[in-house]
């Protein structure tokens, strides 16, 4: 799937770099739970696999954001994109891939997130688009 096939539908041009980098965030992670599935066969629980990926994507946003970020925030961003993992995880072992499938499922993930962003940016005073969620 090529960086073109995950960009949302309708995006104007100031936003189409923060949905670029978010969409290939949605991507790496998905595609961290595919290989996890394809290196285990599927052999680990999801309990397993949830604590092995959970911990990879900690590691890796406090490698890259260690001390920009507090704690909390960080552990959110964590559980978020661990959620999406595991969809990369069990996907695969339930249903056929179908590239449609994978399309629409990450457009309506990216439509969840503008939600949430919409809905804190409305409650704590965040600009509308400012990002709540690491890309």
């Amino acid at each position: 799937m090529s960086e073109e096939d995950t960009k949302p539908q309708g995006e104007t041009n100031s936003e189409e770099g923060s949905a670029d980098q978010f969409m290939n965030s949605i991507n790496m992670a998905f595609n961290l739970g595919v290989s996890a599935h394809q290196a285990s066969g599927q052999s680990k629980s999801v309990v397993e696999i949830a604590t092995e990926l959970g911990n990879q994507i900690y590691q890796n946003f406090a490698q890259a954001y260690s001390g920009e970020i507090n704690e909390a925030f960080l552990k959110a961003n964590t559980e978020y994109f661990l959620q999406i993992a595991l969809m990369g995880y069990i996907i695969p072992g339930v249903c056929a891939f179908d590239n449609d499938f994978k399309q629409k499922l990450f457009d309506l993930v990216y439509a969840r997130a503008k939600q949430n962003q919409q809905r804190q940016a409305e409650s704590d005073g965040t600009p509308p688009g400012g990002s709540r969620i690491i890309t």
